[in-house]
């Protein structure tokens, strides 16, 4: 019985740290400012940058990507901050 605890365990230990790993902040390989996974979502590769408008809608896409909007879709802004009034 102990056995089978102790195994339960370490296999629970290890979905944890296997788990863990894709929690890690996201990773920039080209070093753009803008999150990998990011960039491969809206374009489908890394070959744009932070500074590029692909949708020319006056917003950079890192400006694109810290508000929350889609870089590719023209009617798409980012979002002004929540101010907290109290």
């Amino acid at each position: 019985m102990k056995t089978m605890i102790a195994f339960g365990v370490l296999a629970l230990l290890l979905v944890v740290v296997l788990a863990s790993r894709n929690i890690v902040a996201d990773e920039d390989t080209d070093q753009d400012g803008l999150p990998d996974s990011w960039e491969i979502h809206y374009f489908g590769d890394l070959s744009f940058d932070a500074d590029d408008d692909p949708d020319l809608d006056d917003f950079t896409n890192l400006e694109e990507c810290a508000g929350g909007s889609d870089p590719t879709d023209g009617t798409s802004g980012p979002r002004p901050p929540v101010i907290d009034t109290n």
